[in-house]
């Protein structure tokens, strides 16, 4: 159930937020550019980590549970380009990262489309 897995992915990034704010509060330098560069990666590979989540038996079924996570990660992509851009909005940042966004949803779209083995984390 792909809704299943987007909530888990969405509520560890809640929980990866949360500390990020913590940290920063605390002025705990070390641990919120750990959580930040995590919050960066879990946005990037939004898609391909619902797909593992969700652990569905069908090609069909992960790739449609990789499209419903871009649309979810496209904003979250916007937010990490405003929080780069030292909280104002930096068309090269927003470019950047919804580019690569895009890109890796695109490559599990298009690898979870055919029929030979992907190799992406074991996917069938």
């Amino acid at each position: 159930m792909p809704w299943k897995a987007l909530v888990v992915n969405l509520g560890a990034f809640a929980v990866l937020f949360a500390l990020h704010v913590v940290a920063a509060s605390l002025e705990w330098d070390m641990l919120f550019r750990l959580v930040a560069c995590s919050i960066t990666f879990q946005i990037f590979l939004f898609g391909p980590l619902t797909v593992w989540i969700e652990n569905a038996p069908s090609r069909l079924e992960r790739r449609r549970t990789n499209g419903m996570a871009t649309f979810v990660a496209l904003p979250l992509a916007l937010a990490l380009a405003w929080a780069y851009g030292g909280m104002s909005w930096n068309p090269y940042a927003v470019g950047v990262f919804v580019g690569i966004i895009l890109s890796i949803h695109g490559w599990m779209h298009v690898a979870l489309a055919s029929d030979a083995p992907s190799g992406v984390g074991g996917l069938k």
